[in-house]
């Protein structure tokens, strides 16, 4: 089974297994029989404290979490949770498809067409220095090779300022750091600007040497980075559709739509990686990890929501799609 009939804080999974968890639990009395079964918030925000500790247990170093939560309750959440990963996003889903729109004019505040999701990383014990020097490790021989001749820091922003692209002192320091290796981003200079710096500078190397040296080290770099691939272009405000007409086929209270979960799934892992789902509802995440080629494993204490997710994850294993 992909989806097991047991609370999550009971799993036997290993240690840092989860290449991405994506938590939508109870959000506290806003919807469905399972959101009203704590005696007070206090008691649920205990809850959510064992829930953060068992997700930072199984999430892999290079791993991210996303927890989803209702925008007046999210932030008790987050304040637990900044204590154990580290806070990338919190993402606001905008369901442009929603009827409360069309009763717009008689709420007496604006209207909630809108869910959040806090994205995490498992990066919390990294120090921003050390993240930056294991950056520089991968950097060393292009920056040796560019150093070489380099005399100071002032010598880079003279020629940056030549090129003409960057004005303001501030922009100059910035991109400095960037093009000569001494920032903590992956950027290379162009070939224009390599000629320039070549010609002052006197480099005994070519553009295409050092360029096949960073591709190098960028691919080596990649491979155990966490895994982030915003093919589609997002920001932090996703537009998707409720998508009720495929969500209503499932009896379950906050059934989420699939188009906006395989982009997050897309976007946060790599095909084959597991996806851990603590609190796995209707199914919709599991089946989604299954349909962009991950390995899935859910976890639910309401059995029928537990025969509903399998049943749905089957059908998919059955018929796996040829175009996706």
């Amino acid at each position: 089974m992909i989806v097991q009939n047991l609370n999550f804080l009971d799993n036997n999974l290993p240690d840092k297994c989860a290449n991405l968890i994506i938590a939508d639990p109870p959000y506290f009395e806003v919807k469905g029989s399972f959101d009203f079964i704590w005696k007070s918030f206090d008691d649920y925000l205990l809850d959510v404290e064992k829930w953060a500790i068992e997700c930072k247990r199984i999430l892999a170093d290079n791993g991210t979490l996303l927890w989803w939560g209702h925008a007046k309750k999210i932030a008790y959440a987050q304040v637990i949770l900044d204590k154990y990963f580290n806070l990338e996003n919190s993402i606001v889903w905008e369901k442009y498809d929603s009827q409360v729109k069309k009763g717009i004019e008689s709420y007496r505040c604006f209207a909630p067409i809108t869910e959040r999701i806090l994205m995490y990383s498992n990066e919390i014990g990294m120090s921003a220095l050390k993240k930056i020097n294991h950056t520089m490790e991968l950097w060393e021989p292009i920056v040796s090779k560019l150093n070489k001749n380099i005399k100071s820091k002032k010598q880079c922003i003279d020629l940056l300022r030549e090129d003409g692209r960057y004005t303001s002192e501030e922009s100059l320091k910035v991109q400095t750091g960037v093009k000569f290796g001494w920032g903590n981003r992956f950027e290379f200079l162009d070939e224009k600007m390599f000629d320039m710096c070549k010609k002052e500078l006197k480099f005994d190397f070519s553009y295409q040497e050092i360029k096949h040296e960073y591709t190098t080290l960028k691919s080596k770099y990649l491979e155990t980075a966490r895994p982030f691939d915003n093919f589609q272009k997002l920001n932090d405000v996703m537009r998707f559709s409720q998508e009720a007409h495929l969500t209503g086929k499932y009896k379950h209270d906050t059934c989420k739509p699939e188009t906006l979960t395989r982009t997050l799934i897309r976007t946060c892992s790599r095909p084959n990686d597991l996806v851990v789902v603590p609190f796995a509802g209707s199914g919709t995440e599991c089946a989604m990890a299954i349909k962009e080629g991950r390995k899935a494993i859910g976890f639910d204490i309401e059995k029928k929501y537990v025969d509903m997710a399998n049943k749905r994850c089957e059908s998919i294993l059955m018929k796996p799609e040829l175009f996706v």
